[in-house]
């Protein structure tokens, strides 16, 4: 079992160094672009327009350092694992879930860097339908993911019954497919900031429902640790 572990999580780790070189390559290229001095946009609002300008390090390297310390922190997490046997079970949904945040990384720095190159990108659009995606792909493997402390819907009673961590992820899976659904289609539906008001409501309302169904679940539960 521990070889499979280790594969798994050397795939991981390979994909995340990819995501960061590819990263780092296009950083490189578009610091060559920018003048010495110059300041680039580092902050966009919600309707996708530049509101604060900074460094050209941070503007650029930034992104890439988040990612490679993403990449570092998901193989060492799941090595530290108090429920390890249960991350190798569901290895695959782990190693999904972090290739989706990978990959939503390096398009999101894609997206930022073309903007900061003047390129007709409008950031407002791009950056919801990207999160819309993963919250489909990442909502599409919760249901596979076994009780762990580190990914997933971790509520008091998620942790102390398998019967409401298991119940809570599969419905936790079909609520965050219909988010990135709903997040997608109101991204093309309606313009300006209309898309974070609909992001914000519908993770509140996402968070408060599987909060009281785990506390439900658990509470039905006769074999849920401590009484």
């Amino acid at each position: 079992m521990k070889s499979k572990q280790n594969y798994g999580l050397r795939n991981l780790l390979l994909l995340g160094a990819a995501v960061v070189l590819i990263m780092l390559v296009i950083s490189s290229y578009v610091w060559a672009q920018i003048p010495a001095g110059e300041k680039v946009c580092i902050h966009w609002n919600a309707a996708g327009e530049c509101d604060d300008y900074g460094s050209k390090f941070i503007g650029i390297y930034l992104m890439p350092i988040i990612a490679a310390a993403m990449a570092g922190l998901l193989p060492l997490l799941a090595r530290i694992e108090p429920r390890a046997d249960n991350i190798i079970q569901s290895r695959k949904a782990y190693m999904a879930i972090g290739a989706a945040l990978l990959l939503f990384f390096l398009a999101l720095h894609i997206v930022l860097m073309l903007n900061i190159l003047g390129r007709d990108i409008n950031v407002g659009s791009y950056v919801p339908l990207l999160m819309g995606l993963m919250f489909v792909v990442i909502g599409s493997y919760m249901g596979q993911v076994r009780s762990n402390f580190f990914v997933g819907i971790r509520t008091p009673w998620t942790l102390s019954s398998e019967l409401s961590w298991n119940k809570t992820h599969q419905l936790g899976g079909k609520l965050f497919v219909l988010q990135g659904i709903f997040i997608i289609v109101g991204v093309i539906a309606f313009t300006g900031e209309v898309w974070v008001y609909l992001l914000v409501g519908a993770s509140l309302a996402l968070v408060a429902v599987l909060t009281v169904y785990s506390y439900v679940i658990w509470k039905g539960d006769t074999e849920k640790q401590g009484g």
